[in-house]
């Protein structure tokens, strides 16, 4: 990963959309705020080929070979892949993008799945990503409740900021509210010191208090919910539910930007209220 730059990132992705394997499309955006809480809506029609769901397929992939026995991601080309981190993990380009470009770090194990935790590893290749690029930040949809729609284990980079990120940061000193409930650590020694096993013991006790939240037994073994690390902070956000009444949210949309296909779908989310819908979608 040494010798990957971002230029080297965005260079293969301008190629791959040229030949029509990532795809991406221009989009509008469209700011809002509801209970002060900001939202950054983006309408991109090309997203209307990514499937949403767990299951969902899509007819212009299905002869696509997947990334490995077991797995559902879709892998239309090798170039996808950029290099192997870890030994555990592949970098590779998103194969479905409104940023440009958007990166998918998807373990190299096909038969994991997006519902376990995240482990050692998993942290060791997104502090690796981080370290490299400070501009970005990683996500992760923890099951389908969480707003994955595919289960072979990954976790994904986008660029920063996350665009609520400041309106955690103010509830977090008491100066704000936020419509779900929410965990925040933030590392002093920042993640270029930070070491994988420090994040994953923090990880653990919000994980353990995720599951005090949602009110789930030890018999229960999935714990639904989102992550995201940024500027040396680690966010954990227990999830109810994918979708609340046909509006639906990952880890960026409960962050505040939220990617949808059409101007319908930012309707849905206007008529429901969007802090009601990220209230429904998160925790009290």
């Amino acid at each position: 990963m040494d010798d990957i730059s971002e230029d080297d990132l965005i260079v293969r992705f301008d190629e791959l959309v040229s030949e029509g394997v990532i795809v991406y499309g221009p989009h509008t955006t469209h700011l809002v705020e509801d209970e002060d809480y900001p939202i950054e809506f983006r309408i991109c029609p090309a997203l209307t080929k990514k499937p949403h769901k767990v299951g969902a397929s899509n007819e212009a992939f299905q002869d696509s070979r997947p990334w490995g026995p077991g797995s559902d991601l879709f892998r239309p080309s090798d170039r996808l892949t950029m290099c192997q981190l870890n030994g555990t993990h592949d970098l590779a380009l998103n194969l479905f993008c409104v940023d440009r470009p958007q990166l998918l770090v998807v373990t190299s194990d096909s038969y994991r799945r997006q519902h376990e935790p995240l482990d050692a590893d998993d942290f060791t290749v997104m502090l690796e990503v981080l370290r490299k690029w400070k501009s970005w930040y990683m996500i992760f949809n923890c099951g389908e409740k969480g707003g994955c729609s595919r289960v072979h284990k990954h976790v994904q980079g986008l660029k920063g900021p996350p665009h609520a990120f400041d309106a955690l940061l103010r509830a977090d000193e008491g100066k704000g509210m936020v419509p779900f409930q929410y965990f925040l650590h933030r590392f002093e020694q920042g993640f270029a010191e930070a070491s994988p096993r420090v994040l994953l013991e923090v990880y653990t006790q919000m994980l353990a208090r995720c599951r005090s939240t949602l009110g789930l037994g030890n018999e229960e073994v999935i714990c639904p919910h989102n992550v995201v690390l940024w500027n040396d902070n680690l966010v954990v956000i227990p999830r109810r539910a994918g979708m609340w009444k046909g509006a639906s949210a990952n880890t960026g949309g409960m962050m505040g930007s939220v990617w949808v296909p059409d101007q319908a779908e930012m309707d849905k989310w206007l008529q429901l209220g969007c802090a009601n819908v990220l209230r429904e979608l998160g925790s009290q």
